[in-house]
């Protein structure tokens, strides 16, 4: 095991001898730990043929090893006080466990055993693939998940990124075990990964433990990505007579997530749509009452980033949102945000990133994150005072870096057509 280094905030980061790195955070007033095994492989990771390969690796990793069952997994982690699960999103993999403290070397044993060796069986991988086939579904047919596909679609065009997490369920069909198994080998090793627990660690312990159940993961090369170039403006549009209103999102390009905007724009987002005083929601919901609700919000990711604005609204009152949309977007251009905006914004930016850290699982994946995009860890403390730093003028420019082009990416669904949604546009 290499020379522990130490951070604020009680983070402490220790090489293992395979080279995986540990990052333990302290939480003296829980009882619990929340171990994560994360990964930088993501949906946007998939070969074109298998959409969704990231997403299946995922969910087969829990369906057993050589010598647990799926119900053996499920039954040793509840008879330890464990909750086991895990996600795919765009560009990471994340499995983890919340358990208490007291079980910290058994859990980890059996999440690390998991992750290392999963069989990948015939038959539970036809009993998951239909597993998946109904979630493909359930979100097709949810508008607001239509939507968010959508948007994605239209941003980055034909770029892995632009590709659905769970695949379809064309992709899904090709799926087949001995693939499976060769592709998880090569892509989820100490090469992409890194350990992260939070909570009342042991973390002498827990390094011993996981250099126990993967000190024999080989570390290679993580997979090469290609840089997306996110379209200037189009649409992608379901069309859903059945539905009364329509769902719709905006999207302008941004910056990644190391870039150093990030927290002027943490805050720009709140001020702008982010919250109940924002400029979208007293328009739009308190003054004319045209929504229920409207949020703005803020995707970046590692080469690219996008800032979008998120409505329901029913199909009559679409062409008078749009156009308070575009009219705020220029009166914040010409007048800029007030202090009392700005300062209210930072206030509810702080908070939100506080209040979620209250969850040992929010910190874990919080931690996992700053590692993956930032290449180091970010204390608390130090996020924080990037927020405070950052200047009023900072906060304002963004809105001429960010909207000055014309035009929107834009993901639909509701009863309108293409065509009718392309003239009702801002351009």
């Amino acid at each position: 095991m290499g020379a522990p280094e130490f951070a604020t905030d009680g983070i402490r980061t220790t090489v293992l001898s395979n080279g995986l790195l540990l990052i333990t955070e302290q939480l003296p007033h829980v009882h619990s730990v929340c171990l994560g095994l994360a990964f930088r492989i993501g949906s946007r990771d998939d070969p074109k043929d298998l959409v969704g390969l990231c997403h299946l690796n995922e969910h087969m990793v829990f369906k057993g090893t050589d010598r647990l069952s799926a119900r053996d997994i499920s039954y040793a982690a509840e008879s330890l006080g464990a909750e086991l699960n895990a996600f795919t999103d765009k560009e990471t993999t994340c499995f983890y466990g919340r358990f208490p403290s007291d079980q910290q070397v058994p859990v980890t044993e059996l999440l690390c055993d998991i992750v290392a060796r999963p069989a990948f069986n015939q038959l539970e991988l036809e009993k998951e693939k239909g597993v998946i086939a109904e979630e493909i579904r359930s979100a097709d047919e949810d508008p607001d998940s239509k939507t968010f596909n959508l948007t994605f679609q239209a941003f980055y065009q034909n770029h892995p990124m632009g590709w659905p997490i769970s695949g379809t369920l064309d992709s899904l069909a090709r799926a087949e075990p001995e693939f499976l198994r060769r592709v998880y080998a090569e892509r989820y090793h100490v090469g992409t990964g890194l350990a992260v627990a939070v909570g009342e660690v042991r973390t002498d312990e827990l390094a011993q433990c996981i250099e126990r159940t993967l000190g024999h993961w080989p570390r290679f090369a993580p997979p090469v990505r290609t840089r997306p170039v996110p379209a200037p403006a189009g649409e992608m549009v379901e069309t859903r007579r059945d539905l009364s209103q329509v769902y719709i999102c905006l999207a302008v390009p941004a910056f990644p997530f190391a870039d150093l905007r990030r927290h002027a724009l943490a805050i720009f987002n709140t001020a702008f749509g982010g919250g109940l005083s924002s400029r979208l929601f007293q328009r739009l919901r308190e003054t004319e009452g045209l929504v229920y609700s409207v949020s703005s919000f803020a995707e970046l990711f590692e080469d690219s980033g996008f800032i979008g604005v998120y409505f329901v609204a029913e199909a009559s009152k679409l062409t008078r949102c749009l156009e308070v949309i575009t009219d705020e977007l220029e009166r914040l251009r010409r007048h800029r945000f007030g202090s009392d905006e700005i300062e209210r914004a930072l206030i509810m930016t702080r908070s939100s990133i506080l209040l979620a850290l209250e969850s040992p699982t929010s910190r874990m994946l919080r931690l996992a994150r700053s590692q993956q995009l930032l290449g180091q860890v970010q204390p608390l403390d130090e996020a924080l005072a990037c927020l405070d730093r950052v200047k009023h003028a900072e906060i304002n420019d963004l809105a001429d870096q960010l909207f000055s082009a014309p035009g929107f990416c834009v993901g639909a669904v509701g009863p309108i057509e293409p065509v009718e949604l392309r003239r009702l546009l801002p351009r």
